[in-house]
């Protein structure tokens, strides 16, 4: 993974934890006025109506629960490269959901949804590939740490040093 892809993800971590927190704020975004407007919205739908009606009398939970997924998720991103990959694919079940829910109420949704959701492609198509384990670097949190030596038992590495002591007799 190259430092830019690696500050693109750290920088759609920050994102989530901003928009996070973010769902305190009433100032910034009122989770309980977009429920409402959600359930108004679908309210005609068969299965979505009656959801998003349950959403809309539980805001304070829908807040703590959204924003703890958004935190968390961020988090993650930024701290934890095992786990990136999971994390990303449920970012995408979460920007799906956010869609399906809001679209009606919120269509302007899409537009930065998608931008979310193009990133987590992104990262995903990035550490799906075999290229993703070649590089790795010395310390993940520091992407101006130099990239790790080479194993020197790796015998597949032009590189690495001969084995001492291993010739013929």
């Amino acid at each position: 993974m190259t430092r830019g892809n690696l500050l693109l993800q750290r920088v759609v971590g920050v994102l989530y934890i901003a928009a996070g927190i973010g769902k305190f704020f009433p100032e910034i975004e009122s989770v309980e006025q977009r429920l409402d407007d959600a359930a108004r919205s679908n309210g005609d739908a068969p299965l979505l109506g009656p959801f998003t009606d349950w959403l809309a009398r539980y805001p304070d939970g829908v807040t703590l629960f959204v924003a703890a997924a958004m935190i968390s998720s961020g988090l993650l991103l930024l701290l934890n490269r095992y786990l990136v990959l999971p994390v990303l694919y449920c970012q995408l079940l979460m920007l799906v959901c956010f869609v399906v829910i809001l679209v009606g109420s919120v269509p302007q949704i899409l537009v930065m949804d998608a931008a979310f959701f193009a990133a987590a492609i992104y990262l995903l198509r990035l550490h799906r590939s075999p290229a993703a384990e070649a590089v790795p670097l010395a310390d993940p949190l520091d992407p101006t740490a130099p990239l790790a030596p080479p194993d020197p038992a790796d015998p597949d590495d032009p590189t690495a040093p001969p084995a001492s002591g291993g010739g013929p007799r």
